[in-house]
Protein backbone atom coordinates (compact mmCIF):
# COMPACT_ATOMS: atom_id res chain seq x y z
CA UNK A 1 0.00 0.00 0.00
CA UNK A 2 1.51 3.31 -1.06
CA UNK A 3 1.40 6.14 1.48
CA UNK A 4 2.14 9.82 1.00
CA UNK A 5 3.32 12.53 3.39
CA UNK A 6 2.69 16.09 2.21
CA UNK A 7 5.03 18.84 3.39
CA UNK A 8 3.82 22.34 2.59
CA UNK A 9 3.49 25.87 3.83
CA UNK A 10 -0.10 27.01 4.35
CA UNK A 11 -1.50 30.27 3.09
CA UNK A 12 -1.41 31.45 6.66
CA UNK A 13 -4.75 32.30 8.28
CA UNK A 14 -6.61 31.60 5.03
CA UNK A 15 -8.27 28.21 5.25
CA UNK A 16 -9.81 28.36 1.76
CA UNK A 17 -6.55 29.20 0.00
CA UNK A 18 -4.64 26.71 2.14
CA UNK A 19 -7.15 24.01 1.23
CA UNK A 20 -6.80 24.74 -2.48
CA UNK A 21 -3.04 24.34 -2.17
CA UNK A 22 -3.36 21.16 -0.11
CA UNK A 23 -6.00 19.75 -2.46
CA UNK A 24 -3.67 20.10 -5.44
CA UNK A 25 -1.01 18.10 -3.59
CA UNK A 26 -3.55 15.47 -2.52
CA UNK A 27 -4.62 15.02 -6.13
CA UNK A 28 -0.98 14.80 -7.17
CA UNK A 29 -0.42 12.06 -4.57
CA UNK A 30 -3.52 10.23 -5.80
CA UNK A 31 -2.08 10.39 -9.30
CA UNK A 32 1.06 8.68 -7.99
CA UNK A 33 -1.03 5.86 -6.55
CA UNK A 34 -1.12 6.80 -2.86
CA UNK A 35 -3.86 5.17 -0.80
CA UNK A 36 -3.19 6.96 2.50
CA UNK A 37 -2.29 10.67 2.45
CA UNK A 38 -1.18 12.73 5.45
CA UNK A 39 -0.21 16.33 6.22
CA UNK A 40 1.01 18.48 9.13
CA UNK A 41 -0.53 19.63 12.40
CA UNK A 42 -3.28 22.30 12.01
CA UNK A 43 -2.13 22.95 8.44
CA UNK A 44 -5.57 24.42 7.77
CA UNK A 45 -5.28 27.39 8.39
CA UNK A 46 -1.80 27.05 9.95
CA UNK A 47 -0.02 26.47 13.23
CA UNK A 48 -0.12 29.52 15.60
CA UNK A 49 3.58 30.13 15.06
CA UNK A 50 3.38 33.77 16.12
CA UNK A 51 2.77 32.78 19.75
CA UNK A 52 6.42 32.00 20.39
CA UNK A 53 7.65 35.07 18.51
CA UNK A 54 5.53 37.91 19.94
CA UNK A 55 4.25 39.21 23.26
CA UNK A 56 1.64 36.46 23.37
CA UNK A 57 1.29 35.85 27.12
CA UNK A 58 0.69 39.45 28.17
CA UNK A 59 -2.71 39.68 29.87
CA UNK A 60 -5.51 41.39 27.92
CA UNK A 61 -3.22 42.34 25.01
CA UNK A 62 -5.36 43.87 22.20
CA UNK A 63 -3.13 42.77 19.29
CA UNK A 64 -3.12 39.16 20.50
CA UNK A 65 -6.89 39.21 20.94
CA UNK A 66 -7.30 40.42 17.37
CA UNK A 67 -4.96 37.74 15.98
CA UNK A 68 -6.80 35.10 18.01
CA UNK A 69 -10.18 36.20 16.66
CA UNK A 70 -8.85 35.95 13.10
CA UNK A 71 -7.49 32.49 13.83
CA UNK A 72 -10.83 31.34 15.24
CA UNK A 73 -12.62 32.78 12.20
CA UNK A 74 -10.50 30.57 9.97
CA UNK A 75 -11.19 27.35 11.91
CA UNK A 76 -12.56 24.40 9.93
CA UNK A 77 -16.03 23.00 10.65
CA UNK A 78 -16.48 19.26 10.25
CA UNK A 79 -19.78 19.86 8.46
CA UNK A 80 -18.42 22.71 6.34
CA UNK A 81 -17.41 22.84 2.65
CA UNK A 82 -13.71 21.99 3.11
CA UNK A 83 -14.30 18.73 4.95
CA UNK A 84 -17.19 17.92 2.61
CA UNK A 85 -14.83 18.23 -0.35
CA UNK A 86 -12.22 16.10 1.44
CA UNK A 87 -14.85 13.42 1.91
CA UNK A 88 -15.86 13.57 -1.74
CA UNK A 89 -12.25 13.16 -2.87
CA UNK A 90 -11.69 10.24 -0.49
CA UNK A 91 -14.86 8.50 -1.67
CA UNK A 92 -14.26 9.08 -5.37
CA UNK A 93 -10.67 7.81 -5.27
CA UNK A 94 -11.07 5.26 -2.46
CA UNK A 95 -8.30 6.75 -0.35
CA UNK A 96 -7.79 7.62 3.31
CA UNK A 97 -6.96 11.19 4.37
CA UNK A 98 -5.38 11.82 7.76
CA UNK A 99 -4.12 15.27 8.65
CA UNK A 100 -4.24 18.30 10.87
CA UNK A 101 -6.92 20.96 10.98
CA UNK A 102 -7.89 23.71 13.37
CA UNK A 103 -11.32 22.38 14.30
CA UNK A 104 -14.09 24.83 15.09
CA UNK A 105 -15.97 24.11 18.30
CA UNK A 106 -18.92 26.03 19.70
CA UNK A 107 -16.63 28.93 20.57
CA UNK A 108 -13.24 27.36 21.34
CA UNK A 109 -10.97 25.72 18.77
CA UNK A 110 -9.09 22.43 18.81
CA UNK A 111 -5.90 20.99 17.37
CA UNK A 112 -7.48 18.06 15.55
CA UNK A 113 -6.11 15.12 13.62
CA UNK A 114 -8.92 14.31 11.21
CA UNK A 115 -9.31 10.87 9.63
CA UNK A 116 -11.52 10.33 6.56
CA UNK A 117 -12.00 6.75 5.41
CA UNK A 118 -11.87 5.04 2.03
CA UNK A 119 -15.61 5.49 1.53
CA UNK A 120 -15.54 9.19 2.41
CA UNK A 121 -16.81 8.78 5.95
CA UNK A 122 -15.39 10.73 8.89
CA UNK A 123 -13.82 7.89 10.86
CA UNK A 124 -12.58 10.04 13.69
CA UNK A 125 -11.29 13.32 14.98
CA UNK A 126 -8.53 13.22 17.54
CA UNK A 127 -8.39 16.46 19.50
CA UNK A 128 -4.97 17.02 21.08
CA UNK A 129 -5.35 15.88 24.67
CA UNK A 130 -2.90 18.38 26.17
CA UNK A 131 -1.89 21.53 24.37
CA UNK A 132 1.78 22.49 24.62
CA UNK A 133 3.16 25.58 26.36
CA UNK A 134 1.88 28.74 24.59
CA UNK A 135 -0.64 26.67 22.58
CA UNK A 136 -2.74 26.79 25.76
CA UNK A 137 -3.50 30.44 25.00
CA UNK A 138 -5.11 29.36 21.70
CA UNK A 139 -6.41 25.78 21.74
CA UNK A 140 -8.75 24.02 24.12
CA UNK A 141 -7.72 20.65 25.53
CA UNK A 142 -9.16 17.64 23.75
CA UNK A 143 -10.35 14.20 24.80
CA UNK A 144 -9.72 10.53 24.01
CA UNK A 145 -12.73 10.00 21.74
CA UNK A 146 -10.41 9.90 18.73
CA UNK A 147 -7.53 8.08 20.40
CA UNK A 148 -8.08 4.91 18.38
CA UNK A 149 -7.05 3.03 15.27
CA UNK A 150 -8.68 2.42 11.89
CA UNK A 151 -8.45 -0.42 9.40
CA UNK A 152 -6.40 -0.25 6.20
CA UNK A 153 -5.48 -3.08 3.82
CA UNK A 154 -2.01 -3.23 5.43
CA UNK A 155 -2.91 -3.04 9.11
CA UNK A 156 -4.45 -0.65 11.60
CA UNK A 157 -3.50 3.03 11.47
CA UNK A 158 -3.58 5.62 14.24
CA UNK A 159 -2.07 9.00 14.95
CA UNK A 160 -1.08 11.68 17.44
CA UNK A 161 -0.55 15.42 17.38
CA UNK A 162 2.98 16.76 17.94
CA UNK A 163 4.20 16.32 21.54
CA UNK A 164 1.52 13.72 22.19
CA UNK A 165 3.97 11.45 20.39
CA UNK A 166 6.26 11.84 23.42
CA UNK A 167 3.57 10.60 25.84
CA UNK A 168 4.20 6.86 26.40
CA UNK A 169 0.64 6.14 27.53
CA UNK A 170 -0.84 7.80 24.44
CA UNK A 171 1.34 5.63 22.22
CA UNK A 172 0.49 2.57 24.30
CA UNK A 173 -3.25 3.25 23.89
CA UNK A 174 -2.88 2.99 20.12
CA UNK A 175 -0.71 -0.11 20.37
CA UNK A 176 -3.36 -1.78 22.49
CA UNK A 177 -5.66 -1.38 19.49
CA UNK A 178 -3.19 -3.10 17.19
CA UNK A 179 -1.63 -0.07 15.49
CA UNK A 180 0.83 -0.96 12.72
CA UNK A 181 1.00 2.38 10.88
CA UNK A 182 1.41 5.55 12.94
CA UNK A 183 0.82 9.11 11.74
CA UNK A 184 2.70 11.80 13.68
CA UNK A 185 1.83 15.40 12.75
CA UNK A 186 4.01 18.36 13.72
CA UNK A 187 4.41 22.09 12.95
CA UNK A 188 7.76 21.22 11.33
CA UNK A 189 11.29 20.76 12.66
CA UNK A 190 13.63 17.90 11.83
CA UNK A 191 15.73 18.53 14.95
CA UNK A 192 12.57 18.09 17.04
CA UNK A 193 11.20 15.01 15.31
CA UNK A 194 14.12 12.94 13.99
CA UNK A 195 14.88 10.98 17.16
CA UNK A 196 11.33 10.35 18.40
CA UNK A 197 10.22 9.28 14.91
CA UNK A 198 12.85 6.55 14.68
CA UNK A 199 12.28 5.60 18.32
CA UNK A 200 8.53 5.13 17.78
CA UNK A 201 9.25 2.93 14.77
CA UNK A 202 11.60 0.72 16.76
CA UNK A 203 9.42 0.72 19.86
CA UNK A 204 6.31 -0.38 18.01
CA UNK A 205 7.95 -2.19 15.10
CA UNK A 206 5.62 0.06 13.11
CA UNK A 207 5.62 2.26 10.04
CA UNK A 208 5.82 5.95 11.01
CA UNK A 209 4.51 8.72 8.75
CA UNK A 210 5.90 11.97 10.18
CA UNK A 211 4.23 14.98 8.56
CA UNK A 212 5.66 18.47 9.08
CA UNK A 213 4.81 21.96 7.88
CA UNK A 214 6.98 24.81 6.60
CA UNK A 215 6.78 28.35 8.01
CA UNK A 216 8.79 31.44 7.03
CA UNK A 217 8.43 35.05 8.09
CA UNK A 218 7.83 36.08 4.50
CA UNK A 219 4.66 33.98 4.47
CA UNK A 220 2.83 36.62 6.55
CA UNK A 221 3.00 39.37 3.92
CA UNK A 222 -0.49 38.80 2.52
CA UNK A 223 -2.19 39.49 5.85
CA UNK A 224 -3.75 42.83 6.75
CA UNK A 225 -2.72 44.63 9.94
CA UNK A 226 -6.37 44.70 10.91
CA UNK A 227 -6.54 40.90 10.88
CA UNK A 228 -3.03 40.30 12.13
CA UNK A 229 -1.43 43.27 13.94
CA UNK A 230 1.92 41.45 14.37
CA UNK A 231 2.39 41.09 10.60
CA UNK A 232 5.39 43.41 10.24
CA UNK A 233 7.08 41.88 13.27
CA UNK A 234 6.65 38.38 11.84
CA UNK A 235 7.91 39.44 8.39
CA UNK A 236 11.32 40.02 9.98
CA UNK A 237 11.40 36.59 11.63
CA UNK A 238 13.12 34.68 8.81
CA UNK A 239 12.92 30.90 8.93
CA UNK A 240 10.56 29.54 11.58
CA UNK A 241 9.78 25.86 10.94
CA UNK A 242 11.87 24.12 8.30
CA UNK A 243 9.91 20.93 7.67
CA UNK A 244 11.55 17.58 8.42
CA UNK A 245 8.87 15.18 7.17
CA UNK A 246 9.92 11.57 6.78
CA UNK A 247 8.70 7.99 6.55
CA UNK A 248 10.41 5.44 8.77
CA UNK A 249 10.20 1.65 8.62
CA UNK A 250 9.64 -0.83 11.48
CA UNK A 251 13.36 -1.27 12.18
CA UNK A 252 13.97 2.48 12.45
CA UNK A 253 15.40 3.00 8.99
CA UNK A 254 14.44 6.21 7.17
CA UNK A 255 12.63 5.13 4.01
CA UNK A 256 11.84 8.58 2.60
CA UNK A 257 12.92 12.12 3.48
CA UNK A 258 13.66 14.38 5.04
CA UNK A 259 13.25 17.01 2.33
CA UNK A 260 15.79 19.87 2.27
CA UNK A 261 15.04 22.63 4.77
CA UNK A 262 12.01 24.76 3.81
CA UNK A 263 11.26 22.69 0.71
CA UNK A 264 7.68 21.72 -0.07
CA UNK A 265 6.79 18.41 -1.65
CA UNK A 266 5.50 14.88 -1.16
CA UNK A 267 7.21 11.79 0.24
CA UNK A 268 6.11 8.29 -0.76
CA UNK A 269 6.69 4.77 0.51
CA UNK A 270 5.12 1.33 0.20
CA UNK A 271 4.12 -0.11 3.57
CA UNK A 272 3.36 -3.74 4.33
CA UNK A 273 1.68 -5.46 7.27
CA UNK A 274 3.91 -8.48 6.76
CA UNK A 275 7.03 -6.44 7.52
CA UNK A 276 5.53 -5.37 10.85
CA UNK A 277 4.61 -8.95 11.74
CA UNK A 278 8.11 -10.17 10.88
CA UNK A 279 9.77 -7.53 13.06
CA UNK A 280 7.41 -8.22 15.96
CA UNK A 281 8.61 -11.80 16.22
CA UNK A 282 11.31 -10.63 18.61
CA UNK A 283 9.57 -7.64 20.19
CA UNK A 284 5.85 -6.92 20.42
CA UNK A 285 5.29 -4.70 23.43
CA UNK A 286 1.50 -4.89 23.27
CA UNK A 287 1.59 -8.62 22.49
CA UNK A 288 3.96 -11.41 23.49
CA UNK A 289 6.45 -9.00 25.08
CA UNK A 290 3.87 -7.56 27.47
CA UNK A 291 2.71 -8.61 30.94
CA UNK A 292 -0.92 -7.47 31.25
CA UNK A 293 -1.18 -9.44 34.48
CA UNK A 294 1.33 -7.00 35.98
CA UNK A 295 0.97 -3.75 34.01
CA UNK A 296 -2.17 -2.43 32.32
CA UNK A 297 -3.36 0.79 30.71
CA UNK A 298 -6.82 2.01 31.73
CA UNK A 299 -8.87 4.47 29.69
CA UNK A 300 -11.17 6.91 31.49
Amino acid sequence: MKVAVIQMSPVFLDKKASWQKLKALILEAIGEGASVITWAETLLPGYPVWMGMTDSARWNQPEQKRAYSTYVREAVSLDGPIVTEMREIASEHEIMLMGGILEAGISSVYCTLLTIGFEGEILGRHRKIKTTYDERLIWADGDIEGLRTYDTPEGKIGGLNCWENWIPLARAALHQEGEMIHVAVWPGSYSLTKDITRFMAMEGRSWILSACGVYRGEDFGHLSLDDFPMRDEMLKAGGLYSGGSMIVGPTGEIIAGPLPDYDEGILYADVYKRTVVEERQNFDYSGHYSRPDLLTLTRK
